[in-house]
């Protein structure tokens, strides 16, 4: 089975997954994205979070890994984001549409 790349980013909240994905499609980094909310807890400067947020969901090529992740770090809100991302097969249908979308 052919390989993309998922990309996962919490973000702040769905507006910012909205623009962050107009950009990246508008740029043909990805050929699709997805968003769900999320609980998030963590420690930020010494207290304890629980936070609501937003996660986005990217995919794209794995030769694109660089430019998505550059991008993501340059456009996101956090100061410290998270920009993960893994290796998925997925159906061939799929990957032929997903690449023709970039």
């Amino acid at each position: 089975m052919p390989k993309l790349l998922f990309f996962y980013v919490p973000c702040k909240d769905e507006n910012e997954t909205l623009h962050l994905s107009k950009l990246l499609l508008d740029n043909k980094l990805v050929a699709c994205t997805n968003s769900m909310p999320i609980k998030s807890c963590y420690f930020w400067q010494g207290n304890m979070k629980n936070d609501n947020e937003q996660v986005l969901i990217a995919k794209t090529l794995p030769e694109k890994i660089k430019q998505v992740s550059n991008f993501l770090e340059q456009h996101h809100s956090y100061d410290v984001a998270c920009i993960a991302c893994w290796e998925m097969e997925v159906n061939e249908n799929y990957f032929e549409w997903a690449k023709n979308q970039l």
